[in-house]
């Protein structure tokens, strides 16, 4: 269930990647917990969504997650935004349409 593939991210972080490169391991690994963050945040565990289908905002929610979990020198980042629901996260701005509400 990959909603963003290595490629996507490559290109839309400027990476310069090629075949075999030795940070794709861990670009595959911080892909999968992005996405696992992003799905936890929109109460989804279960989507049918692939790479293909995922709506436009949640990919991009991914990349920007991804981005965060690459930046070394980032010691908050979007993370600790996603936690809180702040809607001055962008990723928190992108998906709070999409978001199932709490029931109170």
């Amino acid at each position: 269930m990959a909603l963003v593939t290595v490629d996507q991210v490559n290109l839309a972080l400027r990476l310069s990647l090629v075949d075999g490169d030795e940070r794709i391991p861990d670009i595959e690994l911080k892909i999968s917990q992005a996405e696992d963050a992003i799905l936890d945040y929109l109460k989804k565990p279960d989507v049918d969504w692939d790479e293909a289908t995922v709506p436009g905002r949640v990919s991009a929610a991914v990349l920007l997650v991804v981005q965060s979990l690459l930046d070394e020198a980032n010691t908050g980042g979007l993370l600790p935004g996603l936690g809180s629901g702040d809607p001055k996260n962008p990723v928190v701005a992108l998906l709070y349409r999409l978001r199932d509400p709490a029931v109170a």
